[in-house]
């Protein structure tokens, strides 16, 4: 049947549902007629390609870069790029936790004015962090000298642009424009090649001088991200982001602190028990199987974004749709571990020359271990749907203790492999929890839309009224 219009205005199908008490399973959605968005798998299919290209171009850029310094630098100034470079990927993590996250989950796929307030906030509040940190970074230089000092007075300059560049890459996600979130990390490369270019032609072929060029290329990104958008980020809106999104920022920031210590915590216990040359052969086994990683990475803020706009029609659907990405996930861990270990001896010596002797005993293992990663990611997208924070922290934590723990067994037991073997077993006893967590999340929201089931009514909205003032507003707005 054809749906009517009222005065020739344009009309939206509004699903309307009472404000849920505190606690319970917030929805209230908005179904425009006439979407240019394509919401069948060809469409989903593509949106997911972007963030696998986005990622692997992001991954390829920070390859080369590591390699330029490893050829022009000496080794202790390559240690300091190192240094720097992790200072720089853990408060990337941080502010994550607290501007990308959030905003994947309460901003994605909702109509543009909601987007674009929520970018503001989102990008302002990633201004204001990473102008902190900066100040932080620049403070804690001042207590070494040389090529570190330097290395992280470059990261402390530039760090506000590379904070807010990553949060616009995760906003295009969220709004379901991946393509632009790839045009900007190309536009962060083109620049890079520029400014990596004058330097070296300059002759300033230095570890400071190298951040500076790669620091500087994602300022230009970062404002150009404004120009795509068409949004300029807003400082002062950080308290109402800190406010709104008080009940799953924090938990995500913890998450993020204990996944870094449960990593950190399963290498040191693999050389504490194991000895050096296991903690080296579990690093030529992740190494091999690095482009594994891309791939979870990439598809996760695509896929948290396909994950809540699925979950706003049925949270059914949505986990029959995790489901599959974690089985998919891990049966390409399988057989790409499985690929790795059948490579000519040749060619691993070739890829890891004295490393492949050693790495190629815990492929196998660390292949399950990448598996378990896999269907974690799955539950994470799903709970992460949900806005499930609590529950997904609490997940978190005992997987990381179990997986620490047996980490630590197997490395004493039977060395780099064992310790491999006791990851493995670890996470994918903690996917238990994840997984039973989810299914309870999804049961508890089916609930809730069948005691408020919504009715459907036709709204003219006009180009001045936003759909959501048809509405009560959604969470986070």
């Amino acid at each position: 049947m054809p749906t009517p219009r009222l005065c020739g205005a344009p009309t939206v199908l509004t699903r309307r549902i009472a404000r849920p008490a505190k606690g319970q399973y917030h929805r209230a959605e908005v179904i425009r007629t006439g979407r240019t968005r394509q919401d069948g798998r060809p469409g989903r299919a593509r949106r997911l390609g972007w963030g696998i290209g986005d990622q692997a171009l992001s991954s390829v850029t920070n390859f080369a870069l590591a390699i330029l310094v490893a050829r022009n630098v000496s080794t202790s100034d390559l240690g300091a790029f190192g240094l720097t470079f992790t200072t720089y990927t853990f408060v990337l993590g941080a502010t994550r936790a607290i501007c990308s996250e959030p905003m994947s989950v309460r901003y994605s796929d909702r109509d543009r004015s909601a987007w674009e307030r929520g970018a503001r906030r989102t990008t302002g509040t990633a201004l204001i962090l990473g102008a902190l940190a900066g100040a932080g970074v620049a403070a804690a230089s001042l207590l070494f000298s040389g090529a570190l000092q330097g290395a992280l007075l470059a990261l402390a300059i530039c760090m506000p642009g590379l904070i807010v560049q990553d949060t616009w890459r995760t906003a295009f996600f969220s709004d379901m424009a991946g393509r632009l979130a790839f045009m900007n990390d190309f536009v962060w490369a083109i620049a890079q090649a520029a400014f990596l270019g004058v330097a070296l032609y300059t002759d300033h072929r230095t570890t400071p001088a190298f951040m500076l060029a790669w620091g500087l290329a994602a300022n230009v990104a970062a404002a150009y991200g404004s120009v795509q958008s068409g949004v300029l980020p807003k400082p002062s809106s950080m308290g109402r982001w800190f406010r709104r999104q008080r009940d799953i920022a924090p938990r995500y920031l913890l998450e993020f602190f204990a996944r870094n210590a449960a990593n950190a915590g399963s290498m040191y216990l693999t050389a504490l028990f194991g000895g050096l040359s296991a903690a080296g052969a579990l690093r030529g086994a992740q190494i091999l199987l690095g482009p594994l990683n891309i791939l979870n990475m990439g598809l996760t803020a695509p896929a948290v974004t396909e994950a809540v706009r699925v979950s706003r029609r049925s949270p059914r659907r949505m986990l029959k749709l995790v489901a599959l990405l974690g089985m998919a996930l891990a049966a390409i861990s399988l057989a790409w571990g499985g690929i790795m270990y059948a490579l000519p001896e040749h060619v691993g010596q070739a890829l890891l020359k004295k490393s492949w002797l050693s790495a190629h005993s815990v492929i196998l293992p660390y292949a399950a271990v990448m598996a378990a990663s896999g269907s974690l990611t799955g539950a994470t997208v799903g709970l992460r749907a949900l806005a499930a924070a609590r529950r997904s922290l609490r997940a978190r934590l005992i997987t990381g203790a179990i997986s620490v723990c047996s980490t630590g067994v197997g490395a004493y037991v039977g060395g780099a492999a064992g310790a491999a073997g006791g990851l493995a077993i670890g996470l994918w006893t903690g996917s238990v929890f994840w997984w039973t967590g989810l299914r309870a999340e999804v049961d508890e929201a089916a609930r809730s839309l069948s005691a408020h089931e919504p009715r459907t009514r036709i709204t003219p909205v006009s180009g001045a009224i936003s759909p959501e003032s048809a509405g009560p507003p959604a969470a986070g707005t």
